[in-house]
């Protein structure tokens, strides 16, 4: 079951109890409940997506040739330029930069063995 089906059970299932309550409970702990289903179930599941992407990427890139260093020297890079724009990791559907760098170091060995200049 994807994590957006069950937050939209969870949801349909808190409006259900709540049904009998006043309408500002209701809007309220159904605000409470999109917020933690967001910060708590929908982007580390995105941010793990995004992770997988960037360890099967490092891998094509070496298959085809290209060395999968430069992934890496391209985040660098990418972080420098953004030094000024950051949201915090936990309010986005991406790794930080600094996550992600090392990530993929920790990668590297692995697509190395598919690269061959």
């Amino acid at each position: 079951m994807s994590q957006v089906l069950l937050a939209q059970l969870g949801g349909m299932a808190l409006s259900e109890a709540l049904k009998k309550k006043p309408q500002q409970t209701q809007e309220l702990w159904m605000t409470v409940f999109g917020l933690g289903a967001q910060l708590g179930l929908l982007l580390p599941y995105s941010r793990l997506h995004e992770k997988e992407a960037d360890r099967l990427g490092m891998i094509f890139m070496a298959i085809a040739g290209y060395n999968p260093q430069k992934a890496v020297e391209f985040w660098q890079r990418m972080a420098d330029m953004n030094k000024n724009a950051k949201v915090p990791e936990f309010l986005s559907t991406h790794p930080s930069d600094s996550t992600r760098i090392g990530l993929l170091k920790e990668s590297l060995p692995e697509a190395q063995q598919y690269y061959f200049p």
